[in-house]
């Protein structure tokens, strides 16, 4: 094969996945690390190539539990940063009823929805709009499975996460997502939250003092 066909083809492979670096990948501007609060990346699936506005997901595992994290906008033009705002609460309430989507076509007999509950960081911010579910199907151990949506950068970020059904996996699920709020909004901090704008110096003037009596002649 040529050299140029070579650089083609590499350049054409390039454009249509995430960008690996060494201990991250960067998807759509958002740099995830290869491990993250006892998560480790497997793999990187490119949905923007067949499925525009799709996106990427990213495949994360431990011991116990699976992590699959979304990065998409559905074609939008813009989508406020704002986990609060109208356009990311309907699209965490189109995420959470796609859920139930799964009776009966999908691998879960059946799934309840047992609450909804928001998630902020150290600052009191509201980041994540989150859902918790408990699944069950044939043949197979219930599951406890989480979907937390929010928005960065003009894009959609939605992380949702399973493990066997127990007590206090609600518990492990927030510091699980805690673990990714301190990197969307750490090493990908937008520079509003960067930098602070700086205060205008004061300025100080001195008053004025009363005319001499040779100048009020």
């Amino acid at each position: 094969m040529r050299p140029a066909r070579m650089l083609l083809l590499t350049g054409l492979w390039l454009g249509a996945t995430a960008v690996h670096a060494a201990g991250q990948t960067t998807v759509h501007g958002l740099r995830f690390p290869a491990e993250v609060g006892g998560f480790t990346l497997n793999e990187t699936n490119n949905f923007e190539r067949t499925s525009p506005g799709q996106g990427y997901g990213l495949d994360y595992s431990q011991p116990g539990w699976k992590l699959d994290v979304f990065v998409y906008d559905l074609k939008r033009v813009a989508i406020p940063e704002d986990a609060k705002s109208a356009i990311v609460r309907a699209e965490f309430e189109r995420s959470r009823e796609d859920a139930f989507l799964a009776n009966p076509r999908g691998p879960y007999a059946k799934v309840f929805l047992r609450r909804n509950f928001p998630l902020e960081d150290g600052r009191q911010l509201t980041r994540f709009q989150c859902a918790a579910f408990h699944m069950t199907r044939d043949g197979a151990k219930p599951q406890d499975g989480f979907m937390c949506v929010t928005s960065l950068r003009n894009k959609f970020v939605k992380l949702r996460l399973t493990t066997l059904a127990d007590q206090g996996t609600e518990a492990q699920a927030r510091q699980h997502v805690a673990a990714f709020i301190n990197v969307l909004w750490g090493s990908n901090a937008s520079a509003a939250e960067t930098e602070k704008p700086r205060k205008p110096a004061r300025r100080t003037t001195q008053p004025r003092r009363p005319p001499s009596s040779a100048q009020s002649r």
